[in-house]
């Protein structure tokens, strides 16, 4: 049901400290995007109730959308500890730690959520996805399985299982998992990427370049996907196909360094000393998508020049 945010100035308007409708308001200029704004409400409220843990709460979530996620922790702490049994202000609390990197926090949070509700399937999947940034397979297994258990179309969580799976070398499960994660999802283009990298350990070259251009058929600008669909073809001597392939990703990425620097590396290939320096010359303007070391750049095209 939509908000009429014009009747609700007007309340405010007749009733400066009607604190309910000030509330309702910053919820819906939140709901709108309007997100500075409402936090100015919700910190005009919170001058009014100082110990008000859901005003607390609600000043975190919208910290937690400008992505300012430290000063979401304050907040969320402050409301904890106003409300230490609320389930809802201890996940939101959880998931800003995962965004700071606070992952032992996060994890201890998640833990008491999960005894409250234990059908709490995004507490299954965050830590998940914390033991799997800690590199603890078996329980990051343990708990997005459970996740998957509460809802069997969790793309994001099959994902973060078949890596998971591919981390110990189960790479039939891992397989299997991504591919259901694409049965879900065609426009997962980190699954196809994933599985192209697996066939390429394995050594199936063409079963990779398969999974790369439906990457990029997803995502053309996948930059990763495009160096390692250079990098196969390379190999195999295809430099035609290079060719096309960095013209098409210069031209939906005409500003990315790295691509450029892929064409010079593919020149350099081809003994073209000139198209060789002239996009490590272009690598240098667009320095900053340039992933790679800069100053070996800086000496990459020094040598070069002296060639000439």
């Amino acid at each position: 049901m939509e908000v009429d945010i014009k009747a609700l100035q007007d309340k405010i308007k007749e009733n400066p400290n009607d604190y309910k409708t000030i509330e309702e308001y910053a919820i819906a200029l939140s709901d709108i995007g309007h997100n500075e704004e409402a936090l100015k409400n919700f910190i005009y409220l919170r001058k009014n109730f100082p110990e008000n843990a859901q005003v607390l709460y609600n000043i975190g979530i919208i910290l937690e959308k400008l992505k300012r996620y430290d000063d979401a922790v304050k907040a969320y702490e402050k409301a904890i500890n106003i409300n230490p049994d609320d389930t809802d202000i201890m996940y939101n609390l959880a998931y800003a730690y995962i965004k700071i990197k606070k992952y032992d926090e996060a994890e201890k949070l998640l833990l008491e959520v999960i005894k409250k509700d234990t059908e709490d399937n995004n507490s299954y999947f965050h830590l998940g996805e914390i033991y799997s940034r800690k590199k603890e397979h078996d329980n990051a297994i343990k708990y997005l399985s459970k996740a998957l258990e509460l809802d069997n179309n969790d793309t994001i969580a099959l994902f973060y299982l078949a890596y998971e799976y591919s981390e110990i070398n189960n790479i039939d499960k891992a397989i299997e998992l991504y591919n259901k994660v694409i049965e879900l999802n065609q426009d997962y283009s980190w699954a196809y990427y994933n599985l192209a990298s697996i066939y390429v350990k394995n050594g199936d070259d063409n079963s990779a370049i398969n999974y790369l251009q439906s990457t990029l058929k997803v995502n053309p600008k996948d930059v990763e996907a495009i160096k390692l669909l250079v990098k196969i073809y390379s190999k195999h001597k295809k430099f035609a196909q290079v060719e096309k392939l960095l013209k098409q990703a210069c031209a939906n990425m005409p500003l990315n360094g790295d691509v450029h620097y892929l064409f010079s590396q593919v020149y350099k290939l081809l003994n073209s000393h000139v198209n060789y320096l002239k996009y490590l010359k272009l690598t240098e303007r667009k320095i900053s998508t340039f992933t790679g070391d800069s100053e070996k750049l800086k000496q990459e095209i020094k040598e070069a020049e002296n060639k000439n």
